[in-house]
């Protein structure tokens, strides 16, 4: 299972890369502070998907469902100062909010909390990886259609 996560965490980050590169050069950008950029996710989200989001998925629209029922924990700081995984709330269904646990599984993969050698819950990271890349793959036409 090892190598199918190595596989799909690659086609993951490499699909979520296009996705950056191309929001931030149509203009779905924000600028924080003096210099930071930060991708406008929600902004892409709301406008150019909108509410018909599951309709758009058709048969795949399981894959949505699956990531807004079990979306993907977040890393805190308990009292003890250990890190810990922490459950986010899924009582929202909607594209913003699916968007948003696509781009914490990015963050969970990128800044190591599912990796560190071996695969932290292979199965979970599996499922999550294959939904998410099946997602972002039913969408990546709306990036070459938009300009802000």
């Amino acid at each position: 299972m090892d190598k199918q996560l190595d596989l799909l965490a690659f086609k993951f980050f490499k699909l979520f890369a296009k996705y950056e590169s191309t929001l931030k050069e149509q203009g779905y950008f924000e600028v924080r502070g003096r210099d930071q950029i930060n991708v406008q996710w929600d902004r892409f989200a709301n406008q150019i998907i909108g509410r018909g989001f599951l309709e758009e998925l058709g048969e795949h629209r399981g894959c949505a469902e699956y990531i807004l029922q079990n979306p993907p924990k977040q890393q805190a700081v308990n009292e003890e100062g250990k890190i810990i995984w922490k459950d986010v709330p899924n009582n929202e269904s909607n594209i913003q909010i699916l968007f948003g646990h696509i781009c914490r599984v990015r963050n969970n993969l990128y800044h190591g909390a599912k990796f560190n050698g071996t695969w932290f819950d292979p199965e979970r990271s599996l499922l999550l990886l294959e939904n998410s890349l099946i997602v972002l793959k039913i969408f990546e036409h709306h990036l070459q259609n938009e300009r802000v």
